[in-house]
């Protein structure tokens, strides 16, 4: 039995370590590449100006035809992916919010064939705060989740109704619906939950409302500090109550930068 010596004994676990290395290299290469062309042709799919041309085409089709109507919900259409699928910023002003959500609105409007309505009250200090920044898509899932849980027990006359209230520093939020609402149980779990660093089910992994109100809750709070979020409110058969509380930083004082992450914690 021929016996190894030591150096030759290095070589071999040398070269055996040197092909390992490069199996691996070749193998997370073949991975990365698989992931690009996956991550191409989903871009491709949803390429956003095919998307923006495309409801271009219909709206100026129905127009032509005189179908106001599905013309109008197009650009409305239009507007929200627009608006949703920019990534020049994580960030948008009050105001871009509260025009989205006017979009949102038409949309499931005509969707729902008017079952609810939406009301905006806005200050009469509206004009010193449309400015003020928020993380984009705030409004737009809270609205949403309204629309799946609050309405599936009533036929029509569903109101949303978005009040914003200015104080001296501070912008409170308030979304309210006159829905179904929520019983004492499940709302106590769900703001319970909503304080949680990871998302825990209010419902024990039941269908719940909880996940988008947590995601928006827990992004106000990375954004602005602990002291910042939301909390819901509400009374069986009455309705239902999400109140939003940021700071006022305008989009265009040196407190905010775009690119910034966690600036006002």
């Amino acid at each position: 039995m021929k016996l190894l010596t030591e150096k030759k004994l290095q070589k071999l676990l040398e070269e055996h370590s040197q092909k390992a290395v490069r199996d691996n290299a070749r193998y997370y290469e073949n991975e990365i590449l698989k992931k690009q062309t996956e991550l191409l042709t989903l871009q491709n799919q949803i390429n956003p100006h095919f998307l923006y041309n495309a409801l271009e085409c219909i709206r100026a089709q129905a127009v032509l035809s005189d179908m106001r109507e599905i013309a109008d919900i197009t650009y409305a259409l239009s507007n929200f992916f627009r608006y949703s699928i920019s990534t020049k910023s994580d960030f948008a002003t009050l105001n871009d919010e509260v025009n989205v959500i006017n979009n949102y609105m038409k949309i499931q409007q005509y969707r729902f064939r008017d079952r609810f309505c939406l009301n905006v009250d806005l200050p009469d200090t509206w004009s010193s705060i449309m400015d003020a920044v928020i993380p984009k898509l705030t409004l737009q899932p809270i609205v949403e989740n309204s629309i799946v849980h609050a309405f599936t027990e009533s036929a029509d006359n569903g109101v949303i109704t978005i009040e914003i209230i200015p104080a001296k520093k501070h912008i409170n939020i308030r979304i309210s619906d006159n829905g179904k609402g929520i019983d004492s149980d499940t709302l106590k779990m769900l703001n319970h939950s909503l304080e949680q660093e990871y998302y825990v089910s209010p419902n024990h992994g039941k269908r719940s409302t909880g996940i988008a109100l947590w995601n928006v809750n827990r992004r106000l709070k990375l954004v602005f500090g602990d002291s910042y979020g939301l909390h819901v409110s509400s009374t069986p058969a009455l309705g239902t109550d999400v109140e939003i509380h940021i700071p006022y930083i305008s989009v265009n004082s040196d407190d905010f930068s775009q690119t910034g992450g966690n600036t006002y914690a």
